[in-house]
């Protein structure tokens, strides 16, 4: 996996974070598991945590992913984009940050997808983050997290 920060911003949190990673899958098994909401119930957490993702699936709609990590929680936001086997954004604001729900609470998480051989080179790219508890906490989940994914899509195709 390779991450990269790019420019620091006054307040010392950068103002975005990539995590690319290689999976040994083809686009379409990538795509089908990163944007179905029983498959993402089950590689963004243990069991334990019951993740449940809701949405419509239609740009401009909720994206709501709920679960519990020794304490209830509900990240909510907008699905920004949706282009099949390309790209997925969404924004993000959890309800254990505290944070009133305004535009400057939300991060952007932005995954794109191409093939690579018989691959498939998949990055998240994060941008906007409202504070740096919130910056450490998204970038050392993701970078877990996007190896979770890897292992679960490998173990599927």
């Amino acid at each position: 996996m390779q991450a990269t920060i790019e420019r620091m911003t006054e307040s010392l949190v950068p103002e975005r974070f990539t995590e690319v990673v290689q999976i040994a899958a083809p686009v379409a098994a990538v795509w089908n598991d990163l944007v179905s909401s029983e498959h993402m119930g089950l590689w963004m957490g243990d069991p334990s945590m019951d993740v449940r993702v809701e949405t419509t699936w239609r740009v401009g709609s909720r994206f709501v992913v709920r679960g519990v990590h020794h304490v209830p929680f509900e990240n909510s936001g907008v699905l920004l984009a949706l282009e099949p086997m390309k790209r997925l954004a969404y924004s993000h604001r959890s309800s254990l940050s505290g944070l009133p729900e305004r535009p400057s609470s939300y991060t952007t998480l932005d995954f794109a997808m191409e093939g690579d051989g018989d691959g498939t080179l998949l990055s998240l790219s994060a941008t906007g983050f409202p504070s740096a508890s919130i910056y450490h906490h998204l970038r050392f989940y993701w970078a877990g997290t996007l190896e979770v994914f890897k292992r679960y899509v490998e173990s599927r195709a």
